[in-house]
């Protein structure tokens, strides 16, 4: 069965660009199918699938479309008419990978359609706007969408646009012949959350299980891990249980920081009803900018440079009470069995005596918070060490099996 590299484009202003994406992808071995997701004017080349199927497929038409007069309502329902279609290919084991180009609108609209798709199906966004300020998240999310640099304007093949194209081409004709479906190889997969706080605690995680033909998929607790962990977690039944020990996604969530993971964090795992081990990584300070920007009120409290852009800033006792009662509750509700390590001596390496987060009355307000909301099915485990100490991650591991068996 041929799988197709579908070429989303805007016709009627990206027809010359998409038309030598077509042939380059030909070259390169490929089997190009050019979907049409342009909107106003007129195809300058001719689609394989057209714009007025695009829009059927989104539950409208073209003519409706224009006669809107709204922009984004004709964005969104060109990326929701491409997505079923492709979905539909999917089904059909059709779909090789997904290549487009854009500016903005373009961006906006294609990898709205590549977040679609699931994990391993090859995604590649030739954008504008893939450098300087401009935030990632919207257009990756939670998947494995590559962006990558038009550095010039996408408009017509020259000297440069050329070279990048070719590439492009190439990287997703490439991709597609090696990309198959997740995979787990008979072994037992399980996720954990992570910063570089935790990092020695769940890298040995990941080395205990690994010995009982186990894997252990980190996920850097930074907003986007966090969903995507979710993310996973609520999607499939591949997880079959969860190392928490990094939920700082809580805190960030109440200090309205970019790093939250938003208020599903911590619910996907409790929801299915899989084993949790929770423990208290990334829970000790607020993930932000650099130190000439922090407002004063952060300013009087202790604050660790973390690089040039990223400050930690400790969290307060109100906060810490906060997530005491939030996670408690998270863990409480689940309909599987749950476990939460408290390490008393130190919630992290920055967090330990000597180093500038150590603050012992906000992780005494965070535990006794916690332990007055906690649901008596929850077992509570308190060890007189630090997040990183091995006996932590010897306790988490055995946590998970007893609940596993």
């Amino acid at each position: 069965m041929t799988k197709y590299i579908v070429i989303l484009g805007s016709l009627d202003t990206k027809g010359s660009e998409t038309e030598f994406l077509r042939q380059r992808v030909q070259a390169e071995g490929g089997s190009p199918l050019v979907m049409d997701t342009g909107v106003l004017g007129e195809a300058s080349i001719t689609a394989d699938v057209t714009r007025h199927q695009v829009a059927a497929a989104g539950g409208s038409n073209i003519a409706a479309l224009i006669a809107g007069r709204d922009k984004t309502h004709a964005l969104v329902t060109m990326a929701q008419g491409a997505a079923k279609l492709l979905d539909e290919m999917l089904q059909r084991g059709e779909l090789g990978g997904v290549l487009s180009i854009g500016g903005s609108r373009g961006t906006a609209l294609s990898t709205r359609v590549m977040q679609s798709l699931p994990l391993g199906v090859p995604k590649v966004m030739v954008s504008t706007i893939a450098s300087g300020e401009y935030t990632f998240g919207p257009y990756v999310g939670t998947k494995d969408v590559m962006m990558m640099h038009s550095v010039t304007d996408v408009q017509g093949i020259n000297t440069l646009t050329r070279a990048i194209f070719t590439n492009a081409a190439a990287a997703v004709v490439g991709m597609s012949r090696s990309a198959r479906p997740l995979q787990t190889d008979g072994k037992r997969v399980f996720t954990a959350s992570m910063l570089g706080v935790s990092t020695t605690l769940v890298s040995q995680v990941q080395q205990l299980m690994e010995a009982r033909h186990s894997e252990v998929i980190g996920f850097h607790a930074i907003g986007s891990g966090g969903r995507s962990m979710e993310e996973l977690i609520a999607g499939s039944d591949l997880v079959q249980g969860v190392f928490d020990l990094t939920p700082g996604e809580i805190v960030q969530e109440i200090a309205h920081s970019s790093c939250s993971a938003g208020p599903e964090r911590m619910l996907a795992a409790s929801r299915r009803g899989i084993p949790v081990v929770a423990s208290t990584g990334g829970l000790d300070f607020i993930i932000t900018g650099p130190l000439e920007g922090l407002p004063a009120e952060y300013l009087a409290r202790k604050v660790m440079q973390h690089t040039p852009t990223v400050s930690l800033v400790r969290t307060s006792i109100d906060e810490m009470r906060q997530a005491g009662r939030i996670i408690a509750e998270r863990l409480s509700q689940s309909k599987g069995p749950a476990a939460m390590i408290l390490p008393l001596e130190a919630f992290g390496w920055f967090a330990r005596e000597g180093q500038p987060l150590h603050d012992p009355a906000s992780d005494r307000a965070f535990m006794e918070s916690f332990k007055q909301h906690v649901s008596a099915r929850v077992q509570v485990v308190e060890l007189d060490t630090h997040l990183n100490d091995p006996l932590v991650g010897e306790t988490a591991v055995q946590l998970m099996e007893s609940m596993l068996s």
